[in-house]
């Protein structure tokens, strides 16, 4: 794993910037409105450009050079943050959403590429510790993200805090360049985008197997971007707390998922083909405490679960499906999956937002707890699944 370094420290600082930014915009976008629809279409509108491109994403990834494509995408986000902090005094926040939305378009794509480009450079028996450790040291990158901009937040000192955003990712991109070019076959470079987009819902959606995991992924990333969109509506709103506590919760959130991508591997091989019931069961019960908490303690509690939770579904599922998908469908597959779990994002978190203006913050995570109860029982099945031993048996 001679590229290993590279990579994590690629991610890591990508992670650093954007979670910078996306403190900073979500607290002053609150701040500003003081609104919880404002917060859901934050979220929401974020995702509809890449929900509607993902498909296509996913066929462009298969075809092209992947290296490329990461790079390109990652020049379209600096060319976007720099705009941004240099005309900061001009901002309201329907530029601030829509900023938000390109970024996460270019992140829909880089997504698919660097998990296919993965599988390029790694063999697939290593993919499970490569995801999940890649993940946890992205989240540290996350977590030195989110502390500076609060801090810098709580300063307003937005010089330093555009200058802390922007080099990481020019550092990034300089990494980037040093790793190897892809030697793969492109299988469809005389096809239409749309004959392999159909290709692939062909391939994926025809098995009771990859469905499971879908819904299990939809599940877990829709919990996660609705935490993390939330939370500092609900800090502001439900604890009555400052942006020093709403970075605090978010710290604790990622620490979740880096001992989440640090053990995740180990705890696959002791709870064997259980391990889905049991992660998708703890996060139940962390989204039940955080909605009924009454302190901040519990809160942080509730949010190291989440955190874990999450982690420990999306690094374990992504690999596991990378590992069950034909080398000319992981871009594809990887960009369906991101259309799923998008889907579920776009559609709901309004609906979040209207029903948290009407019955308070605390109805929100209550939905998520018994959405997170019906995924256990797509676990119960999963784990009784052949496909999913046959592939679980190469990384025990």
């Amino acid at each position: 794993m001679q590229h290993f370094t590279k990579v994590v420290w690629m991610q890591g600082l990508i992670d650093f910037s954007l979670s910078a930014y996306f403190i900073f915009v979500s607290w002053f976008l609150y701040a500003e409105t003081e609104s919880a629809i404002y917060a859901g279409l934050f979220v929401s509108l974020g995702f509809l450009p890449s929900f509607i491109c993902n498909l296509y994403f996913g066929a462009v990834v298969d075809r092209s050079n992947k290296k490329r494509v990461i790079q390109y995408a990652l020049v379209i986000i600096v060319i976007v943050l720099t705009t941004v902090f240099f005309m900061f005094k001009m901002l309201i926040p329907v530029v601030l959403i829509i900023t938000h939305m390109v970024i996460q378009l270019c992140g829909s794509l880089i997504r698919p590429a660097i998990q296919a480009y993965l599988t390029v450079i790694f063999s697939k028996e290593q993919l499970l510790s490569i995801f999940s450790k890649s993940a946890s040291y992205t989240i540290i990158g996350g977590i030195l993200g989110t502390s500076i901009s609060s801090l810098f937040i709580a300063k307003s000192n937005i010089i330093l805090l555009s200058l802390s955003i922007l080099i990481p990712l020019f550092i990034s991109l300089f990494l980037f360049s040093l790793l190897p070019e892809e030697k793969s076959e492109n299988h469809f470079e005389n096809d239409s985008i749309i004959k392999e987009i159909i290709a692939g819902f062909s391939y994926l959606l025809v098995n009771k197997y990859f469905l499971q995991l879908l819904a299990l992924m939809a599940i877990g990333q829709l919990t996660y971007h609705t935490t993390i969109g939330f939370l500092a509506a609900y800090t502001f709103g439900t604890l009555q707390s400052s942006v020093t506590i709403y970075g605090t919760l978010e710290i604790i959130v990622s620490i979740g998922g880096i001992l989440a991508g640090m053990i995740s591997v180990k705890l696959v091989k002791l709870l064997n083909f259980h391990f889905p019931t049991a992660a998708y069961s703890l996060l139940t019960l962390s989204l039940t405490i955080f909605t009924f908490s009454p302190s901040i303690a519990l809160s942080a509690l509730g949010c190291f679960g989440i955190g874990f939770c999450t982690t420990w579904i999306r690094t374990n599922f992504q690999a596991i499906q990378q590992m069950s998908t034909k080398d000319q469908f992981h871009g594809r597959v990887a960009s369906i999956r991101m259309f799923f779990n998008q889907g579920f994002v776009v559609c709901l978190t309004p609906l979040f937002g209207i029903l948290a203006q009407k019955s308070g913050i605390e109805i929100i995570f209550a939905t998520l707890a018994c959405i997170s109860f019906i995924g256990t029982f797509i676990c119960f099945f999963l784990s009784r699944n052949n496909d999913f031993k046959n592939v679980f048996m190469q990384f025990r």
